[in-house]
């Protein structure tokens, strides 16, 4: 795992170097005349965010606007929770723009816009991500914490694929160093009314619940159920088949479970802007009798300065019947880290 991570931290930071060279000529014009150009990365939570080449990046909120234009095409999310793939012109009514499609052109209201995500036609700026990176360290009682998260993101019209990679390592005084490592790749496709599916194969270690390593392959469909400004909200369902071997044997099991997901991410527009993700997961087995696994996540994040953000954040992890009986049945994690995110 420690390898894998090296290597996606380069990958990142590459890919993060590229975007400079992107060309810069969206406009938003306000409602006071004055107008910006630059290059628009996107719409999420109320405020867009523009890269220009004399102010870095902006982020101007919508009701400061009386209309955009930009000839990229853009994924459009409304507040119907529709889809609309188009460029965005300017408009003569105050507050509102002309969503460019093959068919014409559809006016709409910013304040009807929940958000927007440039689908760009060089494949290398096709991919965002962030990564973020904690240590903390206790004298008293010498414990030590190594944390490292990296999303990488690759995005189409109608399907995306997801890199994601967790590693956390602590160490504590005459005891045995405990490590929580998971790769997944996910790719997902999306269809109308805001349903997709996906697919998903990866690998994990958790020594804290006696697993040293798991294999999975996992497949489903979910649903945006809620998607706002502020407040977004993904259920998903499925199916996991998975191989696991315990720290104490060499021996391979074969599990069967479902899979039942619910990820919710709230946005406080405050000074600073704070931004609140959590998800819960769980693993109800076909093939243990009375085995559930439960995987839970909450997030706190702040912009510090442009692309850099610090974190809080809480892991719990819980087995019921763990792949070694000698271990604990659950697993709880707090760290702090500092990140970049790219797009």
């Amino acid at each position: 795992m420690v390898n894998i991570n090296k290597i996606l931290f380069f990958v990142f930071f590459l890919l993060a170097g590229t975007s400079v060279f992107s060309q810069k000529n969206d406009t938003l014009y306000f409602l006071n005349g004055d107008k910006v150009t630059g290059e628009i990365t996107s719409f999420r939570y109320g405020y867009f965010t523009l890269k220009t080449s004399a102010m870095s990046t902006i982020e101007v909120k919508f009701d400061k606007l009386s209309t955009i234009y930009s000839g990229k095409t853009f994924e459009i999310v409304l507040d119907d929770r529709s889809r609309i793939f188009g460029s965005i012109d300017t408009s003569l009514i105050a507050s509102t723009v002309n969503i460019v499609i093959i068919t014409g052109r559809e006016l709409k209201y910013l304040s009807s816009i929940v958000e927007m995500t440039p689908i760009k036609n060089k494949i290398w700026r096709r991919f965002r991500g962030n990564i973020d990176f904690g240590y903390t360290y206790t004298k008293s009682t010498k414990i030590s914490q190594g944390s490292f998260n990296g999303l990488l993101e690759y995005r189409q019209r109608d399907y995306s694929a997801k890199l994601n990679a967790s590693a956390l390592i602590s160490t504590e005084s005459g005891l045995e160093t405990n490590k929580k490592d998971n790769i997944d790749i996910t790719l997902l496709r999306y269809f109308k009314k805001r349903w997709f599916v996906l697919g998903l194969t990866g690998a994990e270690q958790n020594t804290e619940l006696g697993l040293n390593l798991r294999l999975k392959g996992i497949v489903g469909f979910g649903k945006d159920l809620i998607h706002t400004k502020s407040n977004q909200l993904l259920g998903s369902l499925g199916i996991s088949i998975n191989q696991e071997r315990s720290t104490d044997s060499t021996k391979n099991t074969i599990n069967t479970e479902g899979v039942m997901a619910l990820y919710y991410k709230l946005f406080i527009i405050s000074i600073p802007k704070i931004s609140i993700t959590s998800g819960i997961t769980a693993y109800p087995s076909f093939t243990v009798k009375d085995r559930w696994r439960v995987s839970y996540n909450i997030k706190a994040s702040t912009e510090i300065i442009s692309n850099f953000i610090i974190s809080v954040s809480m892991d719990y992890s819980y087995d019921s019947k763990p792949a070694s009986a000698a271990s604990s049945t659950n697993d709880l994690n707090f760290t702090t880290s500092i990140g970049y995110s790219f797009y």
